[in-house]
């Protein structure tokens, strides 16, 4: 019920306390298919940039993930609960042979049920800095050590719930130099593709590694578009 005792729409009285922005209307275009109405500029005032931690309930530790229940508090005053998996943060790399060729490995991952075909990646270690961790791992998976390392950039993997954060490099100039790979791992020799190769596989859908997808985008900005 409003202020005044008659009924309202109820997008009426949350937005009132919510302040939403506008929400383009569906309608229907010539042929038929739904479309959203054009917009002008929408007022951004009600997104917030930061929010105070009321309280962080440990609920379990699974080797180096944590995971906890944590209370927030938006500047408003309005408190909510997230589930939070705490990661230390990881590399990718794209390794490049001499042929222009991506080293791309095969692995099973336990929650996709199946093999990926990826690009090199790892964990990094507590307090490590991520060039160490990116020239590890480039010998460990692939069996070369790295002559040049060239930061492409990072990206957060799934910021809704998890604080995993991947740092993107460039292999080149590589070396035969194999590191011992983790126990847990079992990683058969690279496979080598050129770069149409692996957008082949993208379009293919037989790359369906997140971690690859962000990495040609990644090499195409570095390289002003060519990949």
């Amino acid at each position: 019920m409003g202020s005044g005792g008659r009924d309202e729409p109820a997008s009426q009285g949350l937005e009132r306390v919510l302040s939403l922005p506008e929400v383009p209307r569906l309608r229907r275009n010539r042929d038929g298919h739904r479309c959203r109405a054009r917009l002008g500029r929408v007022d951004r005032s009600y997104v917030t940039d930061s929010a105070d931690l009321v309280y962080s309930e440990p609920l379990v530790d699974v080797g180096y993930l944590h995971i906890t229940k944590d209370t927030i508090r938006f500047p408003n005053g309005f408190e909510t609960q997230r589930a939070v998996v705490w990661h230390p943060g990881a590399v990718a790399l794209v390794v490049e042979d001499a042929e222009g060729r991506w080293l791309m490995i095969e692995q099973y991952r336990h929650p996709a049920g199946r093999v990926l075909l990826e690009i090199p990646a790892g964990t990094r270690e507590a307090g490590e800095d991520p060039d160490t961790t990116a020239a590890r791992e480039v010998r460990e998976e692939t069996g070369y050590a790295a002559g040049t390392l060239v930061r492409l950039g990072g990206a957060w993997m799934a910021p809704g719930f998890c604080s995993e954060y991947i740092h993107y490099y460039l292999a080149t100039d590589l070396t035969e130099d194999p590191l011992p790979q983790d126990h847990d791992e079992f990683i058969a020799p690279p496979r080598r593709l050129t770069l149409g190769e692996v957008r082949a596989a993208v379009a293919s859908g037989e790359i369906e590694d997140s971690k690859t997808l962000i990495a040609l985008s990644l090499l195409a900005a570095h390289r002003g578009g060519q990949g």
